[in-house]
């Protein structure tokens, strides 16, 4: 007995409903579960088995098929109806072909005819209960890892081999463009569009992953259906069959967006004034450099003009740095206008700008800029609360010639310097040559 029990020590963990009309056989199955399964219930017709199965739901249900009030096959279909997994084992005295058709129709996991003994129908019932077993395991292990993939900390999706959505992780469900809805695609999640993203000219990994068979990663930098710039970085890896076919994709996905702007934010601030927004002294030199190059080059001329505001400092002791920053954002702007696309404004320091007019054929090309600049300073700027300002500026200007060339970039902006303190002693609001020479 303790070797048969040993055996069977998987069913002390399960629940068994005998239904019997035969009150002496279901008295002796009864005893006999009672030694093996953690519960025994009993019913003895189909009626009451329905009624007991509601009640306890067991884990297996072990019934006669003719009986009073509902005969096995209909309690069955019943049962059936309320829950479909449940291995129903029809254990009977008919053995004809219109009770088995019937039984195979309901779904009865196992058919077996009286009379059984009692080791052939422990080993079915627990042959029954190993898949049940197998099955709760699975089940735990599936939620175990979608509770683990809920809360991974990036967005992750399984697709199938069309890019629909089979599972979606918590992050990806906070994306701006996820909609809770039966069928919904990948690139409708990850940029809001209902077109795949090889038909748009983009780049589609699943294609990619799915003809190579191994994982993939690729940095995409995609603009969304709104108007928003993403990056993100997405591993994606195929899922395969015991032969090795791919059957599904996962797919893991890094948004780089917040990494990128901050990046370029930075490169930006590295090279741009943060209050004019023109390039400043870093970027000037190289824009000088590449100036000197073309030049060479071209044989083509250019010139310098260092410009200085006149008593800016008054200004900004008698209104304060707010209003000191305003103007300098409102010169910059006219002083913007009288320049091309070619050329260069740059924020040299404090209230020093430097520009670079490339392509002059004579100083009169120069002259003309300086006198706009001067022009459009002169008049008056009206700043926040209806505060005017008058200001004026000193330019100092310095030529390169290619056929001399031998300017660097510090002697340029040397000479600038030098003409622009010249002005200022001439009495301000003008400009002078560091050399007439051209």
């Amino acid at each position: 007995m303790k070797n048969q029990q040993s055996k069977y020590h998987l069913l002390k963990d399960a629940t068994i409903l005998i239904v019997e009309d035969d009150e002496s056989e279901l008295e002796e199955l009864g005893e006999l579960f009672d030694i093996y399964f953690k519960q025994c219930f009993r019913a003895k017709d189909g009626k009451e088995g329905l009624e007991k199965f509601i009640q306890n739901y067991p884990d297996i249900v072990l019934s006669d098929f003719g009986m009073p009030v509902m005969d096995g096959l209909d309690m069955a279909k019943k049962i059936k109806k309320l829950d479909k997994k449940t291995p129903i084992l029809l254990h009977t005295i008919y053995a004809e072909n219109n009770v088995f058709l019937r039984a195979l129709k309901c779904k009865i996991s196992g058919y077996m005819i009286k009379p059984t003994n009692a080791i052939l129908l422990l080993d079915a019932l627990l042959k029954e209960y190993e898949v049940i077993q197998k099955d709760r395991e699975l089940k735990k292990k599936k939620m175990l890892m979608q509770a683990i993939l809920e809360e991974f900390p990036d967005p992750m999706m399984v697709l199938d081999l069309d890019r629909n959505i089979l599972f979606a992780n918590n992050m990806i469900k906070k994306s701006r463009h996820w909609k809770d809805k039966s069928s919904i695609k990948c690139y409708q999640v990850l940029y809001g569009f209902d077109i795949p993203c090889d038909l748009m000219g983009r780049k589609c990994d699943n294609t990619i992953a799915i003809k190579s068979g191994k994982n993939e990663v690729e940095f995409h930098e995609n603009i969304s259906k709104d108007g928003i710039q993403v990056y993100s970085s997405i591993k994606t890896i195929p899922i395969k069959d015991t032969n090795g076919d791919i059957y599904a994709l996962l797919k893991l996905i890094q948004d780089k967006t917040v990494e990128i702007n901050k990046k370029k934010e930075l490169e930006y601030l590295a090279s741009y004034d943060a209050l004019t927004k023109l390039p400043n002294r870093t970027l000037l030199f190289d824009r000088l450099k590449q100036a000197i190059l073309r030049s060479n080059r071209g044989c083509l001329k250019f010139a310098l003009l260092f410009v200085d505001l006149d008593e800016f400092k008054n200004i900004n002791d008698t209104h304060g740095h707010i209003v000191g920053d305003e103007l300098l954002k409102a010169v910059s702007l006219r002083m913007k206008s009288t320049i091309r696309k070619v050329d260069t404004l740059a924020r040299f320091g404090g209230d020093e700008f430097v520009i670079i007019i490339e392509e002059i054929t004579d100083l009169q090309n120069v002259m003309f800029v300086a006198n706009d600049i001067l022009s459009k300073l002169r008049d008056e700027f009206e700043l926040n609360n209806a505060l005017k300002v008058n200001i004026s500026c000193s330019i100092g200007i310095d030529t390169y010639n290619p056929n001399r060339g031998d300017k660097t970039e510090n002697i340029l902006l040397k000479n600038a310097d030098i003409a622009m303190y010249t002005a200022k002693k001439a009495g301000k609001n003008g400009f002078k040559f560091f050399e007439e020479q051209f």
